[in-house]
């Protein structure tokens, strides 16, 4: 495996040359590297717009120029470095992955984009962790319990993806990269603003050749073939501002990926995954108080299994394919009562069916009604949040020709303080509660299994000035009727699990650097079971520095988690590691950015599941199109 990587990087050297030659040809002129967006505007703490410094709840944000300087391959690994973000994968990019936030286990994380929340499948699986970032204008990572305003699952945060909106003049954009494994990735797209009218059209095509994905040494029987990856993507969103005060929109996006992987034998497998989703959305200022919203979402998935190039055979026990869909509507709400008070209240409706093939088909109805309100007030040097919603969720499981089903009700609930010590120095405080449906397996399982219920509460101290942001959390979570599984693997209700730790991060402009600095010290902990909780570290953290040196910008990356235990299921530990990444880019004119990054420099093996290889050492080089 090394020596497949070593090749592969010295011929990639032989390519990269062209590239750095781009970089060093380019114009003189020393260019100024633009600083890192300390005070953005956030939305995901209260579903209201209020500066990073005055949230209470811990929130992070990526924006498009960070996304752009990460040259990152997926969602999670540009998401790895945030602070309470950590995840799990299966080989390489397109595998089985899962998010963890706030150490709490994956099915506890809600994903939304564009404010509509993605589907998860029967096993509670986000369905869409392969976002393409082409598509992506900015993300904010909410941490905490967030029930109260975002309902089921939201217990370690939410992950709120925005796409990208035409803005400016009209023109085009793109960028073409190619890198370790044989990677190529080619994205372009056209947008602007005229006359009130919004467009951003983008497609895109990645194609690796991949690595093993599993390890050859700890799964004997495996095939040690490269596991290819590709990607197809496009998107369309248009608004238009019909009068001064409504807006209608739409948005398109369709992605389809083919991933090979490895098990324990000689044959062939890979997994093609569809996703395409619709939406329309008006947006209204009622009055000069109130602006409302309204979203009509229809996303559609699809996962199809094939061993040797073929589904598998109708008699057999695995499914083959996996059709889902989901129908949403989201109304949401901000009233200013006063320049000091404002309110939000709305209410959210989703229905999720999935279907698949084989033995083991099943059949899931799933309709989600949540209803929730919320109002944040300053006094001074004092905020104060509170936030209520009710969800009721009903859950139809067909399978083997039997219905299991089961209604779940539950009242989530969020209170916050904040008190301004100074120009620069905040305290905060929340509590809340949530919970977590049982998914549709569960329930199959046993109709009788219960919600988990969550407690939340977190205290911290800000700092905020023109070129730093900075924010330290003392966090903690339990969790009551945790859901596991028996010796038959039906599902159960287990017990308790506590989550509770310190969280720094920092974000600063500082004499000519920019720098993002994240570090986590927890202790995932089942009560129950007196163990660590899967794949979760108890320590981690990232540092990300970089400046403009000789007309270019050039930075590094650490990356480093302590030892972590694979499962509950096996006794297996995942030692901890560490990464160094280095990266450089050069503005050739006002259009063109050439960039080049070395990832995973000194080829560190990790694994982040037990048997399951990680990229080695790879370069990457990409040119940029993007006029100002």
């Amino acid at each position: 495996m090394k020596k497949s990587i070593r090749l592969r990087t010295r011929a990639l050297a032989r390519f990269s040359a062209p590239a750095l030659s781009v970089l060093s040809l380019a114009v003189a002129a020393s260019v100024q590297a633009q600083g890192i967006e300390v005070n953005p505007v956030v939305i995901s703490a209260t579903r209201m717009e209020q500066p990073l410094s005055q949230v209470l709840s811990s929130v992070s944000v990526i924006t498009r120029q960070e996304i752009d300087k990460a040259q990152a391959t997926t969602l999670a690994d540009l998401l790895q470095g945030e602070a309470g973000f950590e995840f799990g994968r299966n080989g390489g990019p397109g595998t089985v992955t899962s998010f963890f936030l706030r150490g709490q286990d994956s099915a506890n994380v809600a994903l939304m984009i564009d404010g509509v929340r993605v589907q998860a499948d029967s096993i509670g699986s986000l369905t869409q962790t392969d976002l393409p970032l082409s598509q992506i204008e900015r993300i904010e990572i909410l941490r905490g319990g967030a029930g109260a305003l975002y309902g089921d699952a939201a217990i370690g945060g939410v992950i709120n993806v925005y796409t990208r909106k035409g803005k400016g003049q009209m023109t085009p954009y793109g960028s073409i990269s190619y890198g370790t494994y044989n990677t190529r990735d080619l994205s372009m797209g056209y947008g602007g603003e005229v006359d009130g009218k919004s467009l951003d059209l983008n497609a895109g095509a990645t194609k690796s050749d991949g690595f093993s994905s599993m390890s050859k040494r700890q799964n004997t029987s495996t095939d040690p073939a490269d596991n290819a990856y590709s990607k197809n993507n496009a998107s369309l969103r248009f608004e238009d501002k019909l009068t001064q005060n409504l807006k209608l929109g739409v948005r398109v996006a369709t992605s389809t990926s083919t991933t090979s992987y490895d098990k324990n034998d000689l044959n062939a497998y890979s997994l093609k995954t569809t996703n395409d989703t619709y939406s329309v959305y008006a947006r209204q200022q009622v009055n000069q108080f109130w602006f409302s919203t309204l979203d009509l979402a229809r996303a559609e998935l699809k996962y199809e299994d094939l061993k040797n190039g073929s589904p598998y055979p109708a008699n057999s026990f695995t499914s083959s394919y996996l059709n889902g869909q989901q129908n949403a509507i989201r109304w949401g709400n901000v009233y200013e009562l006063s320049k000091t008070h404002k309110a939000s209240f709305g209410v959210d409706v989703l229905k999720d069916d999935y279907d698949t093939s084989g033995n083991n088909g099943y059949i899931i109805n799933r309709s989600t009604k949540g209803y929730y309100g919320g109002l944040t007030s300053v006094f001074d040097d004092l905020t104060l949040q509170a936030n209520v919603r009710r969800d009721q969720i009903d859950i139809d499981y067909t399978a083997y020709g039997t219905l299991s089903n089961a209604r779940i009700g539950a009242t989530s609930i969020l209170l916050g303080a904040g008190y301004q010590l100074n120009s620069a120095w905040k305290l905060t405080g929340t509590t809340s509660t949530g919970f977590r449906a049982p998914t549709a397996y569960d329930i199959s399982t046993n109709a009788l299994v219960k919600q988990e219920e969550f407690k939340s509460e977190e205290a911290g101290v800000v700092y905020s000035d023109a070129n730093t942001y900075a924010r330290l959390v003392y966090f903690k979570t339990t969790t009551q009727s945790a859901i596991g599984y028996d010796s038959n693997d039906a599902a159960v209700n287990i017990g308790e699990t506590r989550v509770d730790g310190l969280e720094a991060n920092l974000r600063t402009n500082w004499r000519g650097h920019s720098i993002k600095l994240s570090l986590v010290q927890q202790d995932p902990w089942s009560i129950t079971d007196h163990e660590q909780l899967g794949r979760r570290a108890t320590h981690y953290g990232s540092a990300d520095i970089s400046r403009p040196f000789m007309g270019y910008e050039v930075g590094t990356r650490l990356y480093a988690a302590g030892e972590r235990k694979d499962s509950h299921y096996n006794p297996h530990m995942l030692a901890g590691y560490s990464t160094w990444s280095f990266y450089a880019s050069r503005k050739i004119d006002n259009e063109w950015t050439a960039r080049v990054k070395l990832d995973n420099a000194f080829d560190r093996q990790y694994q982040l599941a037990y048997g399951y290889n990680t990229p080695g050492r790879g370069i990457y080089a990409s040119l940029q199109y993007q006029p100002k």
